[in-house]
């Protein structure tokens, strides 16, 4: 999986925390996301799997133990272990990319990444996995 993005959410509470003071409750848990149409970095346009019949239900990452990192040039962080989604009882789609919310259901969207080799996930598929080390967020290089 590639490296993911901030959203403009996520970028605008940093910004207003530091420049500003503004207050900002981080949350103890992410939970991931997968996705057949990846979201814009507004969070709009996403077509996220249905929970509809389909077993699907978003993956949670505790806050201290659920990372690794940072590590090397561009300080990046990575999921510390296996992250399995439940087994498929319908059809998900091709899943194209994934991305990080502050909440199980709804949230705000946090990052945004996009599959190296996209996924068709059936019925009776076995769980699907994000393999430890392979969510990636890091700091932007140019």
């Amino acid at each position: 999986m590639a490296s993911s993005t901030t959203s403009n959410y996520l970028f605008n509470k940093e910004m207003k925390y530091i420049l500003k003071g503004e207050a900002f409750q981080v949350p103890t848990t992410l939970y991931v996301a997968l996705f057949t149409t990846v979201p814009q970095l507004t969070g709009a346009g996403g077509v996220e799997v249905s929970t509809s019949g389909t077993g699907y239900q978003r993956v949670p990452i505790l806050q201290n133990t659920g990372w690794q990192g940072p590590a090397g040039t561009n300080q990046e962080y990575s999921n510390a272990a296996d992250l399995s989604f439940q087994v498929p009882t319908g059809n998900w789609g091709t899943i194209t990319g994934c991305g990080i919310y502050s909440a199980q259901d709804g949230g705000d969207l946090y990052w945004v990444g996009y599959l190296t080799t996209s996924k068709a996930v059936t019925a009776g598929d076995g769980a699907p996995k994000i393999l430890a080390n392979a969510l990636k967020i890091s700091r932007a290089t140019c």
